[in-house]
């Protein structure tokens, strides 16, 4: 099986499983993107947004650049940020990113640090040498949906921000 194979799995499996409300609003066959038009999607947004849970169970989040590879997201975050230590605690981890014609993903894995991965990077402003660490992402769901233009149910928005009815 290929990973575009697998991906498209992971996606079908994904939305079949989904929540009442996750399958309600986005999580429906004419919105859910397939594993190609993912794969393209995702190799097009600059920023992810990451979220991690501290040890009190606070939320962290923070933009990150992650590649995918069929299952597998990968990226490195500098070796004393937060998300790493997060991660040593408890691997479960989000990601979320949208274009601006609605197209959006929200992606769920288990991360791990690659072992011997450290190594230098480009000094941060202070002018201090820093080291990155790379992670990679095993995913677990991923929920992938295209443009409600391209939806042949979409509608109009719930509500308009700014607007009052």
């Amino acid at each position: 099986m290929d990973e575009l194979d697998s991906l498209q799995r992971l996606l079908d499996r994904s939305a079949a499983t989904a929540t009442p409300a996750v399958g309600d609003s986005v999580g429906y066959p004419p919105r859910q993107m397939t594993a190609a038009e993912f794969v393209e999607f995702w190799r097009g947004v600059r920023l992810v947004a990451m979220a991690t849970v501290g040890a009190a169970g606070q939320p962290h989040i923070a933009p990150v650049h992650a590649t995918l590879a069929g299952t597998t997201l990968r990226m490195v975050v500098y070796d004393n940020t937060v998300r790493r230590a997060d991660l040593a605690r408890n691997p479960r981890v989000a990601f979320t990113t949208w274009n601006a014609d609605g197209a959006a993903a929200i992606v769920y894995g288990r991360a791990r640090e690659v072992p011997n991965s450290l190594r230098a990077a480009r000094p941060g402003r202070s002018g201090k040498p820093r080291q990155v660490v790379e992670i990679e992402v095993a995913l677990t769901r991923v929920y992938a949906m295209r443009p409600p233009s391209a939806s042949r149910h979409a509608t109009r928005p719930l509500f308009q921000v700014g607007r009052r009815r």
